[in-house]
């Protein structure tokens, strides 16, 4: 398996979205990238349970990835918006056309923010959709435009991942990974 995905970890962000996007992808196979944003690999949910991330995002710079994906959670959304690697590695994946994508605060405090989704349709998380410029298709469990997907949250991590999977490994790799996990799909 050659693809390699980025999940960045933020002290405060939500431990379902973040994990539920790591288990999909490790499930089939892929290279993820689980990269706490600061200087200490041991990074707290926003529920405080405690994850040790496999590097440091500062590690990660010149790393090529196929997918970038932010979790949400609060603090978490707003610590990623702070980051200024983030930022600069979510406009070069967005220059060079490969997918990012982000669930729950994060569409609306990262990705707007950073003008990752001037011109595209995104969702998130219901208390947030008011920062979104475009507001099409925010009832949607998981809005796909072009290179960029978006979710709205917790309730939405598996749907959100196996569509990124799917878009990344196909659909046939995306009925594996949903049977693996009992979901019919």
């Amino acid at each position: 398996m050659d693809k390699r995905i980025l999940v960045p970890l933020a002290e405060g962000f939500e431990m379902i979205e973040a994990l539920s996007i790591v288990d999909v992808f490790r499930r089939a196979g892929a290279q993820v990238d689980l990269a706490a944003v600061g200087s200490a690999r041991q990074v707290t949910s926003s529920h405080g349970v405690p994850v040790i991330a496999d590097t440091l995002l500062t590690d990660c710079m010149d790393t090529v990835y196929d997918l970038i994906v932010l979790p949400g959670g609060i603090p978490g959304a707003l610590n990623l918006k702070e980051s200024k690697e983030l930022a600069v590695l979510l406009k070069r994946q967005q220059s060079e056309k490969k997918l990012y994508g982000a669930i729950c605060a994060s569409p609306a405090l990262v990705l707007e923010h950073h003008g990752l989704l001037e011109g595209k349709a995104a969702t998130c998380h219901p208390g947030f959709v008011e920062n979104l410029t475009c507001r099409d298709r925010v009832g949607e469990k998981v809005v796909v435009d072009g290179n960029c997907i978006t979710s709205r949250g917790a309730g939405t991590s598996i749907d959100f991942a196996l569509e990124l999977l799917e878009i990344l490994l196909g659909q046939e790799k995306r009925q594996e990974v949903a049977r693996q996990m009992a979901i019919a799909d």
